[in-house]
């Protein structure tokens, strides 16, 4: 039964969703946390409108659109998501209802 400990010691969200958005392995060693990864994703924008929108008052409500947008994204994301996984946990629970119908059958 080691063998199923190693294997929840190496599951990790990053890696995982890394792969689901970008078929890619993740590497959990340059996992940053969630404030740092916002403000470094976040930072190049706003400078940009600094520069474009030098008027607060503009600058401003272009920030509010682009959040707007972005909650939109989110929302819709998120909603995906969520399906995907609950997907997968109904493909996971049909398998092993599968498999324990298959060794229940199996059995004099």
């Amino acid at each position: 039964m080691e063998y199923i400990n190693a294997a929840f010691a190496r599951m990790n969200l990053y890696q995982i969703s890394n792969f689901f958005l970008y078929g890619v392995d993740g590497n959990a060693d340059n996992a940053i946390p969630y404030s740092d990864a916002l403000r470094k994703g976040c930072d190049p924008i706003y400078r940009r409108l600094d520069i474009m929108y030098p008027d607060i008052t503009e600058r401003d409500k272009a920030a509010a659109d682009l959040s707007l947008a972005f909650a939109v994204y989110e929302n819709v994301y998120m909603q995906l998501g969520m399906k995907a996984g609950a997907r997968l946990i109904q493909q996971l629970l049909l398998d092993d209802d599968r498999h324990c119908a298959e060794n229940t059958n199996d059995k004099p």
